[in-house]
């Protein structure tokens, strides 16, 4: 069996804005959020359904779910593959944007429902929490009360995680080993048979795309390739800017071979350097 990525743009839109399979959407939810029984949610509409994974190409490495539960709360459900420098401010500008716009519809204050934001990040976010799951809420400083409810923030940092998970594993951990896991597995393991994980799993297999999701796949996995190669490119031309700065300033103590040595540059571009600099 081949299971496609779920943290690309067509495979994570594929599970989360498909009611289809909102059973998979409100079992993620749930976990993320730790609600407990009589505080679950149970439904789910969705916000934009008409934002199928079929109609776009992957353009951006940030792509978002929007839903609504039966309480009337929204949430905004992100999944962000590469490092954003200022994700956690965009996260809080979205989700304020999403709270006020509520005033469009409805006149009194006393009628706006919560937002809450979740974050799945290909990346460490927070480099001085050492945990994979955090959840971030407006509380009083001395009281730790928590009276501000209508905004509040979680995030799953992949790069943390780093178990293993069996029959005995919480939910929320089982379905973060599924986000960093599932395109790698030839078959679901064991201790993922929870009804809405296998589902996840059924609707990433590859035997079940169609061909036009088959191309937009494609086409996103030639994009990440694409955008990788030039990271390190651009990687590259910085070492090697930086290199023949060093190189530049030991032309006058050092002979060309262990400038060459120290810098990794070639004896070739020494000699280059040195005669541009006679």
């Amino acid at each position: 069996m081949i299971f496609m990525d779920p943290t690309s743009d067509i495979g994570f839109k594929k599970l989360f804005a498909n009611m289809a399979h909102k059973d998979i959407l409100i079992s993620f939810l749930n976990s993320v959020l730790e609600r407990t029984e009589g505080n679950k949610i149970i439904d789910v509409t969705l916000n934009d359904p008409n934002n199928l994974p079929e109609m776009r190409e992957a353009k951006m490495s940030i792509v978002d779910v929007r839903c609504t539960d039966q309480k009337g709360h929204q949430y905004i459900i992100e999944m962000q593959v590469d490092t954003q420098k200022h994700y956690a401010l965009r996260a809080q500008y979205y989700s304020s944007i999403a709270l006020s716009r509520q005033l469009a519809k409805k006149e009194n204050y006393e009628e706006l429902v919560p937002v809450i934001f979740i974050g799945v990040l290909d990346f460490a976010l927070f480099n001085n929490n050492p945990h994979y799951v955090s959840h971030h809420f407006i509380l009083d400083s001395k009281t730790h009360a928590h009276e501000l409810k209508h905004l509040e923030f979680h995030f799953i940092e992949l790069k943390k995680f780093n178990k293993e998970v069996d029959e005995d594993s919480s939910i929320i951990d089982k379905w973060i080993y599924f986000f960093k896991h599932a395109a790698t597995l030839q078959k679901i393991p064991s201790s993922l048979k929870n009804p809405e994980i296998k589902e996840a799993f059924d609707v990433l297999e590859r035997g079940n795309w169609s061909l036009a999701e088959l191309e937009a796949y494609d086409r996103y996995l030639d994009e990440r390739r694409s955008y990788a190669g030039k990271i390190q490119y651009a990687e590259e031309k910085a070492e090697e800017k930086k290199a023949l700065e060093i190189a530049k300033n030991l032309l006058d103590i050092l002979d060309i071979s262990t400038i060459a040595t120290k810098t990794g540059l070639s004896v070739e571009q020494i000699k280059k350097l040195k005669n541009k600099n006679k």
